[in-house]
């Protein structure tokens, strides 16, 4: 079963409950790892500069490429553990703002991811 360090609202990591660090598995983790995919940049990561999303390039440099972020979001979000499928996904830009809706299929049920 996937697990990983859970995460609040804030994105901050916590103490559950039971006085020890919080832990997400299988649906949550999968919709969580999704979403800290979708949130970085690419060549953010030291170690892995060719991944992430292209936000600045694809949609606040010159002309919105929104064709080409959703693109980038879809490899993204497919290329983590356990996602299985997006059967929808949608962007919007509006007031300068960026948003998007996917509904995720994973090994463990379906999820919508917002940002």
């Amino acid at each position: 079963m996937t697990r990983v360090i859970a995460v609040d609202s804030n994105n901050d990591i916590y103490i559950g409950p039971d006085g020890s660090l919080a832990m997400a598995t299988a649906l949550e983790a999968v919709m969580q790892a999704a979403q800290q995919a979708a949130q970085t940049q690419f060549a953010e990561m030291i170690y892995a500069v060719d991944q992430g999303v292209p936000n600045f390039a694809a949609v606040w440099e010159g002309a919105a490429n929104v064709s080409q972020f959703e693109a980038a979001l879809r490899r993204t979000l497919l290329a983590v553990a356990h996602v299985t499928g997006i059967s929808e996904l949608s962007t919007e830009i509006s007031n300068n703002k960026l948003s998007y809706a996917a509904t995720i299929e994973t090994d463990y049920g379906q999820g919508v991811l917002n940002g």
